[in-house]
């Protein structure tokens, strides 16, 4: 008769609280030791107490739920942890990880089978963690080492904590990022906040690279900063746009005039319709009514000489007679 697990009664073997059943409160896990009830002994919030635990110890999750697959002799894989760590929160990654590993492809897996994959599992003086997953505790004192010196302006504006080769590396993004500013910009606050942490996360990109582990948060991350700096290319087009729609129309003359002057017009095309000419001519007038002697008083002069209709004069006293009845304005009822 097969065991019915989820109607039986649990009891976690750290916490002691007692469950009406296994199922939603228990982790799943079928390997040699928890086969019998296919379940994980302890409860969900005792695990993830563990596992929180040893996260404030190595401050480094995947090294956190590396340790707590030791302890509970689970599967270690880390290809499923890279699948976990995109989805789950740092606070939840190992209950989500286990999840993980209950499928038919990690079916009844433990930590042995980790240990033999890896070829250690009859070394018991060897390490059972990879080189590059040695906990590394904080440096209390920062001694230069080589030709670099670690000076007082670089502790303060990077803080404390870091070795000589990191402090070295971020002077080095530092002196690349002020090289792409104008010579004697002044940083204000804001921005050299925006340049550490650009700087920081461009030397943790790297490094997570060469190690082989996943970068997209921090890819993510430094795109946010370089949002927030407004220095993305997409932000930058947008600006652009922006400057040419609101530029005003004579600033756009200046630029013509005095940046791109237009060449020179051809002969066969200047003042085609008179236009230029009409203008000047017609100014020619002002300038007489003010007394002045110009070139536009001359072409008004000329042009008032062309169009000016003088009174013909009449040698014989008949025409005269008629030139005068011609201009008379009497009509036939001032005759009467």
């Amino acid at each position: 008769m097969a065991l019915d697990v989820s109607s039986a009664k649990a009891k976690c073997f750290r916490c002691g609280e007692e469950y009406s059943r296994y199922k939603g409160f228990f982790p799943v896990n079928y390997s040699a030791l928890n086969k019998g009830v296919g379940h994980i002994p302890y409860c969900k919030d005792c695990i993830d107490t563990l596992y929180n635990g040893y996260l404030s110890q190595c401050n480094d999750p995947k090294l956190a739920v590396r340790q707590m697959c030791r302890k509970l002799d689970l599967y270690w894989s880390e290809s499923v942890y890279e699948a976990v760590e995109r989805k789950a929160t740092t606070r939840t990654m190992m209950t989500n990880y286990i999840s993980k590993i209950n499928g038919t492809t990690y079916l009844g897996k433990s930590y042995d089978n980790t240990l033999s994959e890896e070829g250690t599992l009859w070394s018991f003086d060897a390490p059972d963690q990879e080189p590059s997953e040695t906990i590394v505790e904080p440096v209390a004192t920062i001694e230069p080492t080589g030709d670099f010196e670690v000076t007082d302006e670089i502790r303060v504006f990077w803080g404390s904590g870091y070795t000589p080769e990191m402090y070295q590396e971020l002077e080095e993004r530092r002196a690349y990022w002020m090289s792409r500013l104008p010579e004697g910009t002044n940083l204000d606050i804001g921005t050299e906040t925006l340049i550490r942490q650009a700087c920081n996360l461009e030397i943790d990109i790297n490094r997570a690279r060469v190690e082989g582990k996943a970068i997209d948060k921090l890819v993510s991350a430094l795109n946010n900063v370089l949002g927030g700096a407004n220095l993305k290319p997409a932000q930058k087009k947008d600006d652009l746009d922006a400057s040419l729609a609101n530029t005003p129309m004579g600033v756009w003359l200046y630029r013509y005039e005095n940046l791109r002057p237009l060449p020179e017009v051809d002969e066969d095309l200047k003042d085609v319709n008179g236009t230029k000419k009409y203008m000047f001519t017609w100014m020619g007038h002002l300038c007489k009514m003010l007394g002045i002697k110009n070139g536009y008083t001359r072409l008004y002069e000329e042009e008032i000489g062309r169009l000016r209709v003088e009174r013909p004069e009449y040698d014989d006293e008949d025409d005269e007679s008629l030139l005068i009845d011609a201009y008379s304005e009497e009509t036939e009822d001032d005759k009467e």
